[in-house]
């Protein structure tokens, strides 16, 4: 009997070719030369994940110590590009709007390392310019997580870039940007929609956590791995939780219990503090008295300090 064995790959053995159109995808060098020094959508997206492998691989990326990753042959991501033209156009006849400004490239004047391509905008979504975004995901739910639970968290996941993007079109057309529009692909089912009210704290966030970060890149300092801060979740996606079942039941009881039996006493605080400063007379600098302190400042605000 004949036995087959395979062939046995040696270090010379030629690596697999590629076709053209798997590759037609990528960037031209002036453009990723413009991305190591800039932060994009998907950068931020990273950076608001405070994933410290993730964001320690982007600030090599970005200082030049590794080449950023080949997504050539990643399967996801040629799905996102395949269908983000079909996207798109579904996602407009089925709202009847037209989607303008794709693969509109924006670069902040204001900070030079704010940059953005869009998938698109609207220029009138429920009164008010919005940002659009294209999204395929094969849908599979993470370990421990239910398969309800995967498009909620991929809003979540993609709504830093909302931000980020909204912001760079608000600069390009000195328009105001109120809403995220996210359209997501899942498996092979229809686009769904999702809409994010834009959030100005929590983009003057990711401003800061990027402002952060290119300064460790240009001075070579270890990247700042940020406190998670949740990204604002749509009105009409979120639920109701009783925290009694919830992982972090022990902490809400004790704190509960915490709440309720200083309540009254709170409230009498409150009372107090208004009371005692009204009472302060309209030309002191200080008023003390019966173990408090009252200190004016020059714009009439006034703190109380208890006397040691």
């Amino acid at each position: 009997m004949t036995t087959i064995t395979s062939p046995t790959k040696t270090k010379d053995a030629p690596e697999k070719r590629v076709p053209s159109y798997l590759t037609s995808f990528k960037l031209p060098t002036s453009a990723l030369e413009k991305r190591q020094t800039t932060i994009g959508g998907s950068d931020i997206n990273i950076l608001a994940s405070a994933d410290e492998a993730r964001i320690t691989r982007l600030y090599e990326e970005k200082c030049g110590l590794v080449e950023p990753e080949d997504l050539s042959t990643v399967w996801p991501v040629l799905m996102g590009w395949t269908t983000e033209q079909l996207n798109t156009a579904w996602f407009g006849y089925k709202h009847q709007l037209v989607v303008e400004n794709q693969q509109l490239v924006i670069q902040s004047k204001k900070l030079p390392f704010m940059r953005c391509t869009l998938d698109g905008s609207l220029p009138d979504w429920e009164g008010a310019q919005s940002v659009f975004d294209a999204k395929f995901t094969l849908g599979r739910p993470l370990k421990g997580e239910a398969w309800a639970d995967v498009v909620p968290r991929l809003v979540k996941t993609y709504s830093p870039q909302l931000h980020w993007n909204g912001r760079l079109l608000e600069e390009h057309t000195g328009k105001p940007t109120k809403f995220g529009i996210l359209s997501i692909i899942r498996g092979g089912d229809a686009p769904t929609t999702h809409v994010i009210k834009l959030d100005k704290h929590y983009t003057d966030h990711l401003i800061d956590l990027a402002t952060e970060f290119m300064h460790a890149v240009e001075t070579g300092e270890p990247p700042y791995i940020p406190i998670p801060l949740d990204a604002p979740v749509p009105m009409d996606e979120r639920v109701q939780y009783d925290m009694g079942e919830h992982k972090k039941a022990s902490d809400w009881k004790r704190h509960a219990e915490t709440y309720v039996q200083t309540y009254g006493a709170a409230q009498s605080f409150k009372q107090a503090e208004t009371a005692i400063k009204k009472l302060v007379p309209h030309d002191a600098s200080q008023a003390s008295g019966n173990g408090i302190s009252v200190r004016v400042a020059k714009n009439n605000s006034k703190r109380i300090d208890i006397d040691e």
